[in-house]
This record gives structure tokens, C-alpha cells and sequence, in this order.
């Protein structure tokens, strides 16, 4: 989770969710048609699934705790054994949720953490997500890309690299569009659409010769993200760094939907 966002990062942040809460706001959202499903996991279920550890590598939130997490939910949470945990503050009448635990962050946080962790029955993986809000912009999370973690491109995804944000589309033909959304300086365009047919990888970070260069800014690693298209699945993914090295600061994916949780 990434809590460095500056003031025009949060705003032009806080401007493209409500776009795209206002894009899907006919669709029923999965997660929370999944925790009114009122379902139950099995005894039988938890004995042969995996078990989630959530520590963290920084911060307070978790008050230097360790969580884990089995297929009914977190151990030692509200005991609904409906697959999903939630985590949060519960400081608010209005809240729409009950927290499996509490987090540790400043109740005056222009986006609280507020995410879930929940277990998909039908192959046993693990999803975490922002937890779904009724009507409020002001939720957010951030997840960062393990090393190695090649996250499929198949929607719109926001993304922090460095101290910018960018927007992530595929578009017709196979194509990417990739718009800086905190239109810092940069030796590029803003904004660029990338055809497979001519650029099957595409980078971002502070060596010149990157698609997206930012050479004078300290906050990108020399390659900070990479794009590559696949012939065969025709499909573009999204790498923190590059295959043989990762990136110093890490690239961060909006947590707009669900990202599954691998070793």
C-alpha cells in the first residue's frame, strides 16, 4: 500500500476513479454480490485450502502484527466465515462494513485504507481488492507487483511509477494507450499509443532510451516498469523493472479490482 501520494497525484487520482466508478456504476460490484451471498465455507474447504500471512515491510498499519488468513477468513476476525476479510477503520455510523481488523492510520487520511482479502471456492486462490464503496470516491489502494509478478492487461489499470501516475488502456488492434496523468515534465509526449506490430516492449523509468524517460528524476529506477506483448495469448502484461531486475521504489497497480494473491 502507498501512502506517498502528493497533492496533484490525489486529485488527478480522486478525478479518474470517479470516471471510472461513473463507467461501471449499472454493474453489480463482485465483491460485495459475494460477501451478500451469505455463503459459508466448509470445515472440509479450510482443511484443504492454503493459508494467507499478511506481514508488512514498513509502517504502522498493522501495528507490527501478523495476519493470517484461511479459507473462511481471517483468524481471529469476525468469525463470518463467509471467505472474505476486510480490513479498515470502523470509526464511522456510516460505515457499510464491519472490519476484520482495525487498521493503524490517521482518521484525517484524505484515502483510508480500506481493503479485502477474500478466497475464490472454485480455485482456491486468494483476491485482495479495495473494498467496494456505496457512493464514496474516497477509498483507495494501491498494490505493489511482486518481483516476477507479470500482471495481464485487460482492462484500464492506473499504475504509480516513480512519483507519476499513469493510465494503462488497451485499446483497438491489440494496442496500448499510455497517458501520464500527473503531467510532470518528461522527453516525451503525455500521452502515447503503442501498436505490437512495431514496439513489442515498452518502458518507463530514467535511462534515455525508455519510451517514458524521466532522466533527472531521482524517484525511477533506470527501468521502472515494462510492457510486453505476447503473440501467442495477444496480450500485454505489466512488470515492475525488467525481467532480470526489479525496481527500486516498486510499480504500484490502483486496486480497482481484484489482484490475486501468488507465492
Amino acid at each position: 500500500m502507498d501512502s506517498s501520494l502528493n497533492k496533484e497525484n490525489q486529485t488527478n487520482l480522486k478525478s479518474q476513479k470517479k470516471n471510472n466508478q461513473n463507467e461501471n456504476e449499472k454493474q453489480e460490484d463482485p465483491l460485495l454480490a459475494y460477501i451478500n451471498s451469505n455463503r459459508e465455507i466448509s470445515e472440509e474447504e479450510i482443511k484443504s485450502s492454503p493459508i494467507v500471512v499478511m506481514t508488512e515491510e514498513g509502517g504502522k498499519l498493522l501495528n507490527g502484527k501478523e495476519i493470517k488468513i484461511n479459507a473462511a477468513g481471517m483468524i481471529g476476525g469476525r468469525g463470518a466465515k463467509d471467505g472474505v476479510s476486510i480490513f479498515g477503520k470502523n470509526n464511522d455510523n456510516n460505515n457499510d462494513f464491519t472490519p476484520d481488523f482495525e487498521l493503524n492510520y490517521d482518521e484525517k487520511l484524505n484515502y483510508p485504507y480500506i481493503f479485502a482479502i477474500y478466497f475464490q471456492r472454485e480455485t482456491k486462490n486468494f483476491f485482495i481488492r479495495a473494498y467496494p464503496s456505496k457512493g464514496s470516491d474516497n477509498r483507495i489502494l494501491f498494490v505493489k507487483l511482486a518481483r516476477n509478478y507479470e500482471l495481464p492487461l485487460k482492462q484500464k489499470e492506473i499504475i504509480t511509477a516513480g512519483n507519476v501516475i499513469f493510465q494503462i488502456t488497451p485499446v483497438e488492434e491489440n494496442k496500448i494507450e499510455i497517458a501520464n496523468l500527473s503531467k510532470k515534465d518528461s522527453s516525451n509526449n503525455l500521452k502515447q499509443v503503442f501498436d505490437p506490430n512495431e514496439n513489442k516492449e515498452v518502458t518507463i523509468g530514467r535511462d534515455k532510451n525508455c519510451n517514458f524517460a524521466f532522466p533527472k528524476d531521482k524517484s525511477f529506477s533506470r527501468h521502472q516498469t515494462t510492457f510486453s506483448y505476447d503473440d501467442n495469448s495477444k496480450e500485454w502484461t505489466i512488470l515492475d523493472g525488467m525481467k532480470d531486475k526489479g525496481s527500486t521504489n516498486g510499480t504500484w497497480v490502483f486496486g480497482t479490482h481484484s489482484f490475486q494473491i501468488k507465492k
